[in-house]
């Protein structure tokens, strides 16, 4: 395959974008001369940007009403005039076919869904079995048609120097200082409610960690879930910094590569933390550990085995067992068993 500037179109949430990183590894170790070029939501764009395996991040900020197809047009004008030769479409939305087809790119491969089989010159059957297996392997799956993709490594997320200063010099600010244990909370969950861990839970697990560690704790999560975290803070007695809504995405990921272990629910920045090679304990109710638990080495999942679950639900119907079966005892210790020199 004629391969030489390659358009990936990226994927809309900050976890799939993560999961998708293997995937990217994996077109660059198929092409190593091509030009890599990756259309991605803003907001995503400088997490992103310091990608190795990239050549450009192409930011877009989409628009509402007429202004989204004016905003569409000028996208599909400027991919035209880049020429690229193949588009690898990660999302299966109609809309992100339907750019690539639009901006006349050769090779468009992406997974059949949506009504758009005709839209691409490379339909990748979207099974049952692929559903089934780990979100690496699901956007892995997709470059197969163009070569054979070497083993899938985990997602990997380079904090700079300039970032990693940047961490220190705000933690140093806050008064957390470096010889304590730095444990993040992330107790959101943009999905829904049924993946969220009870909020008192995580405060009892914050003050038993600060009175046996002198833990510093930061917790982190967007602005819509501030007030989740300011409950969560109140209830913790030690050192804690609420950070919800308060960070980019690469302030975030510099933070979390301070910590020593981040405790969180099953969300997207679970995926930068284990990125950034934090060791992760993550709490699972209604999702599947299986699909989208954290990648790499040195991370705990946090789980009970009930019949309903996972239902993959937003919000639970009955009682949500899942995760109120779970104490900030059981997380405590599993923490035991990743938290340093312990």
């Amino acid at each position: 395959m004629d391969a030489r500037k390659i358009l990936v179109i990226g994927v809309n949430w900050v976890g799939d974008a993560i999961l998708s990183l293997p995937a990217m590894r994996g077109l660059r170790r198929l092409f190593p001369e091509a030009y890599i070029g990756l259309l991605v939501r803003a907001y995503l764009g400088d997490l992103l940007r310091d990608v190795a395996d990239v050549d450009e991040v192409i930011p877009y900020q989409p628009k509402k009403g007429v202004y989204r197809w004016v905003n569409e047009l000028y996208m599909v004008r400027l991919l035209r005039r880049e020429g690229f030769d193949v588009a690898l479409i990660l999302p299966r939305s109609f809309r992100s076919a339907l750019v690539a087809y639009l901006a006349g790119i050769p090779v468009r491969i992406g997974y059949v869904d949506e009504g758009r089989d005709f839209l691409l010159t490379h339909g990748i059957p979207r099974t049952d079995e692929l559903l089934r297996v780990h979100r690496i392997k699901y956007y892995l799956h997709l470059i197969e048609c163009m070569g054979r993709v070497p083993d899938e490594d985990p997602p990997v997320i380079e904090v700079t120097p300039e970032k990693k200063q940047w961490a220190y010099g705000f933690l140093r600010s806050c008064g957390m200082e470096n010889s304590h244990l730095m444990v993040g909370f992330i107790p959101g969950a943009t999905y829904g409610s049924a993946k969220c861990w009870d909020p008192e839970r995580f405060s009892e697990l914050g003050t038993k960690l600060c009175r046996g560690y002198g833990a510093n704790i930061l917790i982190f999560g967007t602005q819509s879930e501030r007030e989740l975290a300011d409950m969560i803070a109140r209830g913790i007695d030690g050192k804690v910094v609420n950070l919800a809504g308060s960070t980019t995405l690469p302030q975030l990921a510099a933070l979390m590569e301070s910590c020593d272990v981040v405790v969180t629910n099953d969300t997207g920045p679970m995926h930068i933390s284990a990125a950034v090679k934090t060791p992760v304990v993550a709490i699972f109710g209604s999702t599947d550990p299986v699909t989208t638990g954290p990648c790499g080495n040195g991370h705990i999942i946090v789980r009970n085995e009930v019949s309903c679950s996972p239902c993959l639900r937003r919000v639970c119907p009955t009682d949500h067992r899942c995760m109120d079966l779970i104490s900030s005892n059981d997380v405590y210790e599993a923490l035991l068993k990743v938290i340093p020199g312990d």
